[in-house]
This record gives structure tokens, sequence and C-alpha cells, in this order.
């Protein structure tokens, strides 16, 4: 069989994701699962009308999949729903303030990590 190809949409990206042509040009997708395949001619084609369908070879992209989620389709409580599992509520972080081992003013967290003290001169980094 001859090889077949993913066509992309190189105008954008969802995230770091690729786009490519949906099945049934039925938009585009980032889900190789619903994305159309098409003969070297046709992508060709594509590619010729509309430079920016760039034309991938389908063996050369899935070998560079990764299994993601995509927060836009799941929801805990749905998938909670059942389970008997209660989340419990993050306790905020309690803020610490620093102040400067020279000259003793208070200190942003940013601050402290940038090294030395815009006042007096210190060094701070932990």
């Amino acid at each position: 069989m001859s090889e077949l190809f993913y066509l992309q949409d190189s105008r954008t990206y969802v995230g770091n994701d690729m786009l490519f042509w949906a099945v049934n040009n039925q938009g585009y997708t980032s889900d190789l699962r619903k994305a159309a395949k098409y003969t070297k001619a046709e992508a060709v084609a594509q590619h010729q009308m509309r430079p920016s369908d760039i034309p991938w070879p389908c063996t050369y992209i899935d070998a560079r999949t990764r299994p993601a989620v995509d927060m836009q389709y799941v929801k805990r409580s749905e998938a909670l729903a059942g389970t008997g599992i209660e989340l419990v509520k993050e306790k905020p972080i309690p803020k610490t303030i620093e102040r400067c081992g020279g000259c003793g003013r208070f200190m942003r967290d940013q601050d402290r990590w940038m090294g030395n003290c815009g006042n007096c001169g210190e060094d701070n980094r932990p």
C-alpha cells in the first residue's frame, strides 16, 4: 500500500499541538484518531493549492504521538460520581515574609531569589 499523509493546518496550534485536517472535512483536530489520511497525490495537490496545508507522512507523525488528556473534555465531578471519593479542599500555603539580613527591610519572594537587596546590597539568596 502507498504511504498515507496527514495534512497539517500550519496557521495555528492548540497549545503545543499541531492541527490536522479532520475526517470528511469536518474542520481541524489535534486528535489523530479523528484526522483524515490522504494519498501522496491528494496531499501534494492540497499543499500546492494552499501552502499552509503541510503534508506529513502518517508513519512519521504516528511515531511521535503521546497520550494526553485535554482538560476541556474532563469533569472531576462526573469522573468521581459514584466512587465514594470526596476531594479535600487544599489549604492555602502561608506566605512567608522575609527580612533582609543586612538592613532588615521586608523583601518580596522574587527579590529574595534575585539576590542582592536593592537597599543595602546584602546577598539574601537562600
